[in-house]
């Protein structure tokens, strides 16, 4: 057990949880409040709230793992598709969405294409958001093990109760506010061991001497090349398709707030790969990465290699705020998917606003249950699984989404052929692996396009009602 950085993580867990209980009762006071904040975050707070979203422990721990096991060309295409998130979802989907007056993902599709639309948009989103719980888990999971001393099942079982209950206590609120502080730790920790790493090795460039010098492959290209392309894919378009990336439009207090925080969020994002990039070098240098049984924790060894324990502490905690503060916001929409989207919509239309968030709040635990499950035997390495569910979900939800913001004549039918089709391309085409690693959404997103345009030129258009309500998405 590591002592110092134990005591660190059990005061940072006990702060994030004491902020969850101080925001119980205004979230549980209504649906927006819980969902949505109340609709009133302003650009600092929702730039960092959207930026620790977004940063998970694939940006963390998958990216630098990955970076060093599988070459730093590996890196850089995650990094510029993920740091090219937010530009992208800035002028693609976040003012005009914010627009629309809805607080979840499947609620924009019920009022853009209808209820059919949306119960199988809530369906992909419950699986999506569960899939990507586990690649959260599996790095708390391997966190937890080696600074607390206890094995990785139940440490997997510990934090995973843990970062569960502060959501489902404060909904967004909390979830806000604790992203706030998390996206800082994340930033500062990282700043901090990049310093010490470039201190270290006198300078960047003889950082990069040093890493080719121990493992010569570190800048060569080891993966075809659509593995690159297929990554930088499912990054590029996960602001737009992420049901909790998009969330954080609907808490903005406006339009021009919800652009101004994707804008700065993109600032912070990008601090974020080139601290990586170092961080990975360091890695790299260390010659280490094929004797460990998880090449994630790659990442811990450089912490433990080149900072004291005070300050690992508080870069482990900071990693614990990549998990955290991910995982928060994929149990959030996970919850509004199945309480607010199927529960209230179809099943029980007078629900109380208390009943409805008491039964998310459930929903939070029993998702958080089954991802700690699947998370015990994990499937790969943690960028790998996020490349995944960013593909899955590019599949799914890219083009339905964006054409029904930007395109009138998309209509019903159109959404549902480019949702189901694009789905069941990226399942047979990772089920039978003809492609390469991560490869799937090259094929399996124009075939959601195709289907989307060739289905709705084909159809009946939308009402004018429905045509007026596409105008009012970019009014203002």
């Amino acid at each position: 057990m590591q002592v110092m950085e134990a005591v660190i993580l059990g005061i940072y867990l006990l702060g994030m949880t004491l902020i969850g209980i101080y925001f119980t009762k205004r979230a549980h006071s209504s649906e927006s409040d819980y969902w949505t904040a109340g609709k009133s975050i302003n650009t600092f707070v929702g730039a960092f709230a959207l930026f620790a979203a977004l940063a998970s422990s694939s940006s963390l721990m998958g990216a630098v793992g990955s970076g060093v096991a599988l070459g730093v060309p590996f890196l850089f295409a995650y990094g510029f598709g993920a740091v090219a998130i937010l530009p992208f979802t800035l002028f693609l989907v976040s003012g005009q969405i914010r627009r629309s007056g809805v607080s979840t993902l499947p609620e924009f599709f019920k009022q853009r294409f209808g209820n059919s639309v949306q119960i199988i948009a809530v369906v992909i989103v419950v699986i999506g958001m569960t899939f990507y719980m586990v690649p959260q888990l599996t790095a708390s999971g391997l966190i937890g093990s080696y600074v607390l001393g206890i094995d990785y099942t139940t440490a997997v079982i510990v934090l995973g109760i843990g970062f569960t209950l502060y959501a489902a206590l404060g909904g967004m609120w909390a979830i806000t506010y604790t992203d706030l502080i998390q996206g800082a730790v994340m930033l500062i920790g990282m700043l901090v061991l990049a310093l010490i790493i470039l201190t270290q090795h006198n300078g960047f460039a003889s950082l990069i001497q040093d890493a080719l010098a121990v493992n010569p492959t570190f800048g060569e290209i080891t993966q075809p090349w659509m593995s690159y392309f297929g990554l930088f894919l499912a990054f590029l378009w996960f602001g737009i398709v992420s049901p909790s990336a998009v969330m954080r439009n609907f808490a903005s207090r406006d339009a021009r707030t919800a652009r101004r925080s994707a804008m700065w969020a993109c600032l912070l994002y990008l601090m974020v790969f080139v601290f990586g990039l170092v961080i990975a070098s360091g890695g790299a240098a260390l010659g280490i990465i094929d004797s460990l049984a998880n090449q994630d924790m790659i990442f811990v060894s450089v912490i433990e290699h080149y900072m004291s324990p005070i300050l690992a502490g508080i870069l482990f905690a900071g990693l614990l705020a990549a998990i955290m503060s991910s995982a928060d916001a994929m149990l959030l929409a996970i919850s509004a998917g199945v309480a607010r989207d199927i529960y209230k919509e179809y099943l029980n239309k007078e629900a109380s606003e208390k009943t409805v968030t008491k039964i998310g709040f459930v929903v939070m635990i029993v998702a958080s249950i089954v991802g700690i499950i699947i998370a015990i035997n994990p499937p790969q390495l943690i960028a790998i699984m996020v490349g995944w569910v960013g593909g899955g979900l590019l599949s799914a939800f890219g083009f339905p989404l964006v054409l029904g913001i930007w395109w009138n004549r998309a209509n019903t039918a159109g959404a549902l052929a480019g949702m189901i089709g694009g789905s069941i391309t990226f399942l047979i085409l990772v089920i039978t692996k003809p492609l390469a690693l991560v490869a799937e959404p090259i094929i399996a997103a124009p075939v959601s396009l195709v289907l989307m345009v060739v289905v709705s030129l084909l159809t009946n258009p939308p009402s004018a009602e429905i045509q007026a309500k596409v105008d009012s998405y970019h009014s203002g």
